[in-house]
């Protein structure tokens, strides 16, 4: 089993405009006369851009918090260019720092992602992490919630210079494994860097998608299973250890 960690096993990255909307209840003083959901909308949208272009995505896996400053620089360019109030240099990184802080304070394990992770070795199956990511921010991710001790092999893109959704990436950890691509069934959130770039190297996969309800339905062909939780994953172990046999 190749397994991905932010947002599969950490409740990690989602929902960023909840987040960024809390930030800006919280800093309500500091934007002056700039309404908090307005600012929270503009933030969410410069994200989203930001995190679509391919170089602004690398470069923010490797510095998120430094990213997040960018984010909120852009925004507020917009809401300038738009008429709206703006705010101060200070103000701005400030509001990208809470939304930092306020990321690593509610950072947690996903619901069942222990047991899966004890069910998965009990089962006889090898594990490798596979993440993207600075080094240092992932390692102590790992350390934080006591992850290390679940997996024969940990690779981390800062580390070993390559990632998701790259083949070689992939390769490397099932190298590691020492097992072949048709023996391993890859686990993540992401249709793009986890689920389709496995697929195509002939790996079954199980996208882990809780908020399946608020985007389109995956093609059929996108992951061999769809599950909205980890317990639901749990549930599968048989039949993907009768596949394996």
């Amino acid at each position: 089993m190749v397994i991905d960690l932010d947002d599969t096993l950490l409740s990690a990255y989602r929902r960023p405009d909840l987040a960024w909307r809390s930030v800006c209840l919280m800093m309500q003083a500091e934007l002056g006369g700039l309404a908090p959901d307005i600012a929270a909308q503009a933030l969410t949208r410069a994200g989203q851009a930001f995190w679509r272009d391919p170089r602004c995505h690398e470069l923010g896996r490797a510095d998120p918090r430094h990213a997040r400053r960018l984010i909120a620089t852009a925004a507020f360019e917009t809401l300038l260019r738009e008429g709206h109030p703006a705010s101060a240099c200070e103000t701005v990184s400030s509001l990208a720092d809470a939304f930092s802080r306020r990321r690593d304070e509610e950072m947690r394990l996903e619901a069942g992602a222990e047991a899966l992770l004890l069910d998965l070795r009990d089962a006889g199956y090898r594990l490798a992490l596979l993440t993207n990511g600075a080094g240092p921010l992932q390692r102590a991710k790992i350390e934080r919630f006591g992850l290390e001790p679940y997996f024969d092999h940990i690779q981390i893109e800062g580390e070993v210079g390559v990632g998701k959704p790259f083949p070689d990436a992939f390769r490397r950890a099932f190298a590691a494994l020492a097992v072949e691509a048709p023996e391993v069934c890859v686990i993540g959130d992401s249709l793009e860097w986890d689920i389709r770039p496995a697929k195509a190297l002939g790996c079954r996969t199980v996208l882990y998608d809780p908020e399946r309800a608020l985007e389109a339905e995956p093609r059929r062909s996108d992951a061999d299973v769809v599950v909205r939780t980890l317990t639901g994953l749990a549930r599968c172990l048989p039949a993907l250890h009768t596949q394996r046999e």
